[in-house]
């Protein structure tokens, strides 16, 4: 797999759009517009993508493990069976973004906007999801084992059939958000907002609901 450097990423991507099957692990894409560039099944690995602008780019298929996307616009981009895993993704915007079938294992998406995401199928396994902006984010499948979601608004999000055992909801905003058939054991929603939640036949045994608001919240076939 042929090595590019920072200059030849920035010419292949002004003249082509189209960065795809290359090794351009532990490379600095910092403080640059990349805007709608094709980096499928590319090695990214170990690189610094900080401060930069890749909205409506594509990554499915790529190695993004041990990144810094920290600070910078991924809006609407494409993460489809990628890995991301122990990549710092914090303070950025993912919005409308695709993580379907990625793996985000041990990621930091503190203070991020995942909005529209869709997470369906993808494993985050232990994953920093503090204080994000997640309204309507689709985790249909997804394995999110001991997840930190404290302090996150997480509005109409479908979590459904998903593996959350061990996850921590402390103060998030989980209104209207659906649970239908999720393993949710031992999970904490302390100070949680549940508000027409539904968790028609989750699996709860061992959660800690102490002070929710848990108005018009569905629990059929739910166990407690």
């Amino acid at each position: 797999m042929e090595k590019l450097t920072r200059q030849q990423v920035i010419r292949l991507a002004n003249e082509k759009g189209l960065i795809s099957g290359y090794d351009i692990s532990g490379i600095d894409l910092s403080r640059l517009d990349l805007i709608a560039v094709n980096f499928n099944d590319s090695i990214l690995k170990g690189a610094n993508l900080s401060n930069s602008n890749f909205s409506m780019s594509s990554f499915d298929g790529t190695d993004l493990s041990d990144c810094n996307m920290g600070s910078s616009n991924f809006t609407g981009s494409s993460f489809k069976k990628a890995n991301l895993q122990n990549s710092d993704l914090s303070f950025s915007s993912f919005e409308g973004a695709d993580f379907s079938e990625a793996n985000i294992n041990y990621a930091n998406f503190s203070n991020s906007k995942i909005s529209f995401g869709n997470f369906q199928k993808a494993e985050l396994i232990g994953t920093n999801l503090q204080m994000t902006e997640a309204s309507l984010i689709k985790m249909k499948y997804a394995i999110l084992q001991n997840i930190n979601a404290h302090g996150s608004s997480m509005i109409g999000a479908d979590f459904s059939y998903a593996v959350i055992r061990g996850a921590l909801f402390q103060g998030t905003d989980l209104s209207a958000s659906k649970f239908y058939s999720a393993d949710m054991r031992d999970v904490n929603f302390i100070e949680t907002v549940l508000i027409a939640a539904d968790f028609e036949n989750a699996d709860l045994q061992g959660a800690n609901f102490s002070n929710v608001e848990k108005d018009r919240a569905k629990f059929n076939g739910a166990k407690l």
